[in-house]
């Protein structure tokens, strides 16, 4: 049995520059919040042990996984454990905190919405024999200005407003115990940091690529864009990561 941690963190800086105050795990898309769209993911995928990560800031986040969620994981076969964070642990901590009752640890990011099999990405772990598992795609990048290139202290070429692809991390990774004892106990960590780390002392860390549907959402125009995703309506014409 595979245990699933969904890291459920607060408000972001651009959600509430954009006017929105609600907390993003709370965030309604498309009549469900993105807390239950994920759990629901994870429930679909063949996953029965949940646990949900909250900031101990946010009391309205625990009592929506405690009631709601709860419920929602309950009426299909799951059993949904709560973590509260007495003190922040950046966005894999957590995984350190938990009780994993399985030879793996499922993260995804409950501000995250992708249609990845996330079954498939357990199995890739245990195949590549990896400490650590990243999915990864290829995001699209405009950048807001001419780009330049300059040879010999000529201008060479002059393209406006380029874009560019980018290989990124998809927010939902796939930790062996290996890369769990790596992780240190009450401190804040970032999982760019434990990647890192375990490259440093030679460990596995594989790499999952996808063309999955998946957005970020981080303000308004974002979140219209989730609408979309889950109405079918998003492209399904992503780059192929690594192309």
């Amino acid at each position: 049995m595979t245990t699933a941690l969904v890291m459920a963190g607060g408000r972001g800086e651009r959600m509430r520059a954009s006017g929105m105050a609600t907390p993003k795990p709370l965030v309604t898309i498309g009549g469900m919040t993105l807390l239950e769209h994920n759990l629901l993911a994870l429930l679909q995928s063949g996953m029965r042990d949940i646990v949900v990560a909250t900031p101990g800031h946010s009391p309205e986040i625990a009592a929506f996984v405690l009631g709601p969620c709860r419920a929602l994981v309950s009426d299909r076969g799951g059993e949904l454990r709560l973590y509260e964070e007495q003190q922040p642990l950046g966005n894999i901590g957590a995984a350190a905190e938990v009780e994993c009752r399985g030879p793996e640890l499922l993260v995804v990011f409950a501000d995250n919405l992708t249609t990845l099999d996330l079954a498939a990405g357990v199995r890739h772990h245990r195949q590549a024999e990896a400490a650590l598992t990243l999915a990864v795609h290829v995001e699209p990048f405009r950048i807001p200005f001419g780009e330049v290139e300059v040879r010999d202290g000529m201008i060479v070429a002059y393209t406006e407003k380029p874009e560019h692809r980018v290989l990124v991390s998809s927010g939902v990774m796939v930790l062996g115990p290996a890369a769990i004892a790596r992780i240190p106990r009450g401190q804040a960590t970032g999982i760019s940091w434990l990647a890192n780390r375990l490259l440093a002392v030679g460990a596995r860390v594989a790499a999952l690529p996808h063309d999955s549907p998946w957005i970020d959402v981080n303000d308004l125009a974002a979140a219209e864009g989730a609408v979309r995703l889950l109405s079918g309506q998003a492209a399904a014409t992503r780059p192929a990561a690594g192309a």
